[in-house]
């Protein structure tokens, strides 16, 4: 599913921007090698594993689950053979990835298992990693605004909802490391998503086709964070926080979808950037999921149903466009 090369079109020097260096292939369209840039596959496929086994979806949450493997270990292999990018390149977004995508695909084993041990494993592999690259990102952001700087600080806020779940079977440590994880990627990520919707509705940050899914990056949190919150906080806090980052969400998702939207009708040049359409959409269901656990209320359960939908197109969509690019 990964193509092994890098990524090209006409925005050359956006390519660069976005940790997509260039190579010397005639193809006019050339992807980033496979590795933790196309780590967005694995968080999509993973929690579109998890959402299908919490909806009761028959065959497809296994189905899923061997594809996301399938990824996890080519990205690996990948990364291994071209080591692009560079652990420690100034642009952590790929590695922020890879650490939620290795602690998304253990949630859904372990959901799908119905075995803790799997979420267990890939926390521990994918927290530290996720507080590592979140660190390291803050110590700079290079080149100008773009949502991918936020890719990274958010990771946090994915091991803390696996932590908040770890903690029923598990202890105390992981609730209260679930916590410090919440409030680290809220504090850290927001200023800087703020600064990019100012630049983006002024006009100061572009977004070039190939990588319209980014649009969707802001939309993880939103969701992450609710879900987080029904798990680690009393119920008052949980609903309060929950409504409001999803009402706010609202209007973040109609600038997404439109610009996403646009560029799938326009069949846009392929890169890793389709697939951060996905996750996002993913944590939205999962949060309104559990908000209406939280609240009893089974319209939120619908809710998370129709969302689930919006992730099942959205994938679909990223492969299809990557069979088109593959055919050529």
């Amino acid at each position: 599913m990964v193509p092994l090369t890098e990524f090209r079109d006409s925005g050359d020097c956006s390519k660069r921007k976005y940790g997509m260096g260039m190579t010397n292939s005639p193809r006019s369209d050339v992807l980033a090698p496979a590795g933790p840039a196309w780590a967005g596959s694995l968080m999509g496929t993973s929690i579109f594993a998890t959402l299908t086994h919490i909806h009761d979806v028959p065959v497809v949450p296994e189905l899923l689950l061997v594809v996301a493997g399938g990824i996890l270990g080519f990205i690996v292999v990948g990364w291994l053979r071209f080591r692009n990018p560079a652990f420690h390149s100034k642009l952590q977004a790929p590695w922020g990835m890879f650490a939620m995508g290795i602690m998304s695909l253990g949630s859904a084993a372990s959901s799908l298992f119905n075995d803790s041990v799997w979420q267990l494993a890939s926390w521990w592999i994918g927290a530290p990693l996720a507080i590592y690259v979140s660190l390291r990102q803050l110590r700079g952001f290079e080149g100008e605004p773009t949502f991918q700087w936020g890719l990274a600080l958010v990771a946090p806020m994915v091991a803390a909802t696996s932590g908040a779940q770890l903690s029923v079977d598990y202890g105390t440590f992981y609730h209260v490391c679930a916590q410090i994880f919440f409030w680290m990627a809220l504090i850290t990520v927001l200023p800087i998503f703020v600064r990019c919707y100012v630049a983006l509705l002024s006009g100061t940050m572009r977004i070039p086709d190939s990588i319209a899914g980014t649009a969707w990056i802001p939309l993880g949190l939103v969701g992450q964070s609710t879900a987080a919150a029904q798990l680690l906080f009393n119920r008052t806090f949980a609903v309060v926080y929950g409504t409001i980052v999803l009402v706010v969400g609202i209007f973040l998702a109609a600038i997404a979808f439109r610009r996403f939207t646009r560029a799938v009708i326009r069949w846009a040049g392929y890169s890793p950037g389709w697939w951060g359409s996905t996750f996002p959409a993913g944590t939205l269901s999962l949060g309104t999921y559990l908000l209406g656990d939280t609240l009893g209320a089974q319209w939120l359960y619908t809710v998370s149903a129709g969302l689930l939908c919006l992730l099942a197109v959205h994938w679909c969509v990223c492969v299809v466009r990557f069979g088109w690019w593959a055919r050529g």
